[in-house]
């Protein structure tokens, strides 16, 4: 075990002079390998930004972001991060197609066997093997024809299947009721290898 994540006094700022927004103020992180964190705070804290800059889709405005790897050598922080890290962000992130299709985004040479897995760790398998076609079923864009909740289930699976080193869940069970959002953190609990997760969430 060891440190896989660690920010130093980072800043993200929006504007200029006067007008100049601080959405990120010094904010130091270190997340050790196979943690669990939480971060928790009200729509607008700056929440989302921190995860931008974590995946380096947004630059700091000071402060530093480290990635190290297993071996605790210091990673360059850069879009190359992205490849071990699996990301359910806000909002639905489903496409047209079946919900097998929309799965093996995560992983295209994912079993039948995992893919049922992955969902039954993220509370959809009896909802999918209820659907016309099960894993065949066709949906439409952005998970038309399916509940927020449901979809939401999918796009966790799909980040399961990925069996990425570091998830990042970013509201992402903001439709769930609580009996299955507790189900889905106690699917994530139970991956393995067990990744480190960082949870963002209002509630």
């Amino acid at each position: 075990m060891g440190v896989i994540l660690e920010t130093n006094q980072l800043c993200k700022f929006y504007g200029t002079g006067e007008n100049q927004v601080k959405a990120v103020n010094h904010v130091n992180i270190q997340i050790q390998q196979g943690e669990f964190v939480a971060i928790v705070g009200e729509s607008g804290i700056g929440k989302t930004t921190l995860i931008r800059i974590l995946m380096a889709f947004l630059e700091t405005g000071a402060g530093t972001v480290d990635f190290y790897n297993g071996s605790g050598q210091r990673q360059e922080t850069g879009a190359f991060v992205r490849k071990f890290i699996a990301y359910v962000p806000q909002g639905n992130t489903l496409f047209s197609g079946t919900v097998r299709e929309n799965l093996q985004m995560g992983r295209e040479d994912a079993s039948e066997e995992e893919l049922w897995a992955a969902l039954k760790l993220a509370s959809g398998e009896n909802f999918v093997r209820s659907l016309p076609e099960g894993l065949d079923t066709v949906i439409g864009e952005r998970g038309h024809g399916l509940s927020e909740g449901q979809a939401q289930r999918i796009a966790i699976a799909r980040a399961f299947l990925r069996r990425a080193p570091f998830l990042i869940l970013d509201e992402a069970t903001s439709a769930l009721d609580e009996a299955t959002e507790v189900a889905v953190l106690q699917g994530l609990r139970a991956l393995e290898p067990r990744p480190t997760c960082l949870l963002i969430t209002h509630r």
